[in-house]
Parts: structure tokens; sequence; C-alpha cells
């Protein structure tokens, strides 16, 4: 498996948690600002044929299920699980948005076995791959933004000024985190590793990648029973 699993600075004990909250922030609200999920709908469509109902996998982050919610229609049910305590009790289709990277394999393995036992859908969305447009992009382009966006970027927060412009930790650590992150991501041949050992009666599994629509592409893997 290509995928390394290396721990991100923001996933440690000692980084400080509202420094945390800050990079958090910032994700969130810069996914929002260039609509950066919105290459995800056509595989979340594919899923809802399936079911009229989201089970959102939570896992602490930035730019996660929050920034693809207001491309959904408000008649969709939305139902949060916690990924710690992860057991795939509820009926719907299963959604990992930009987080599944964050699961070391024998955790990723297990949340997807055990939604395919259950014969619910799932979609696994990732906006990040490892192309060198998006490693320049996460390396310059993002820790740049961070430091000309750090006043706009809600909610506002005094500390996010202080420790972009008079101690530059923010700028530094979204910059190392999103170097790390690249290195951390489940490509398709990795989803395919992982999946093939899944012995499911009548339950289908696709991995692949999408145009993102600004030169880059997204990753992801669909699974649902088959029809």
């Amino acid at each position: 498996m290509k995928r390394k699993n290396i721990r991100q600075i923001t996933n440690t004990k000692w980084f400080p948690d509202f420094l945390t909250r800050c990079i958090h922030e910032f994700m969130t609200w810069f996914v929002h600002k260039v609509k950066a999920a919105k290459p995800f709908m056509p595989v979340l469509e594919e899923g809802l044929q399936h079911t009229d109902r989201i089970i959102v996998i939570d896992k602490k982050g930035g730019a996660g299920f929050e920034t693809l919610k207001v491309f959904l229609d408000e008649d969709i049910k939305i139902v949060h699980v916690d990924s710690d305590a992860f057991e795939a009790n509820e009926t719907g289709l299963y959604v990992s948005v930009n987080s599944f990277h964050q699961f070391d394999e024998d955790k990723a393995k297990s949340i997807l076995k055990k939604v395919a036992s259950k014969q619910q859908p799932i979609a696994i969305l990732e906006g990040n791959n490892d192309s060198l447009w998006q490693v320049f992009g996460m390396t310059v382009i993002v820790p740049l933004t961070v430091i000309l966006t750090a006043p706009f970027v809600k909610p506002f927060r005094f500390e996010r000024l202080f420790f972009t412009y008079l101690i530059p930790i923010l700028p530094l650590v979204t910059f190392l985190d999103g170097f790390i992150a690249l290195f951390k991501l489940y490509a398709p041949d990795d989803l395919d590793e992982l999946t093939a050992t899944i012995d499911v009666e009548n339950y289908m599994w696709r991995s692949g990648k999408m145009d993102n629509g600004r030169g880059g592409k997204i990753i992801y893997l669909i699974g649902h029973p088959q029809k």
C-alpha cells in the first residue's frame, strides 16, 4: 500500500486545541468559499439512488461534511455517527468527507466491512490527491491564503491574527499538515486493496479519480448492494 500512516501536528496531544480549531475553521471556510466540495456531488448522488438518508461518519477535522451539506436537498435526512465507536447500525448512505485518510488501515477496513456487511451504501470522498499540482496547492497556495485571508475567516478570532502575523504558527502548521496529509491519502489502488478482501455477497465497490473543475482531481470510493 502506497499510503503512509503519519501523524499530523493537529492530531497530536501537545499542539494547543485553540490553534487546531483555528486551522480547521480556516479549512472549512476556505472550502466553502471556493465550493471545493461540489465535485463530490456526482458520487454522492449515485449513492443516494439506494437511499434517501445520509449517515455522516464524524471525524475531528476541517472541511468535512458541512462543506458538502450546502449542495444537498433540504429534505434529505442527515444523521451523524461517531467514528470512534463505529458499528454501522444506522440505515442509509454512509459518507466520509475529507477525513478517511485520518484512519489507519485497520480502522478504515473495519468501517468499510461493517457497512458492507449491513448491505448499506457508502461514499468515501477526498478533495486532495498526490499530483504535483495538488502538492503545489497544499504547500504554497493554501499557506499563502492563510496569511492573506486571516482577517476575513469566520468566525473572527483575534488569536488567528496573532498567530498568523505576529507569531506565524498557523501558516507553518497548515503547510506542514497539508503536506503530511498528501502522504496519508488512500489512492484508488489503496482503496481497492482495502476492499479486495471484504467478502460480502452481492456488494460492489468502485474507486477512482474525477476532475474537480480547477485542474485537479478528487478521490472517491463508492460501495453499494448490487441491484
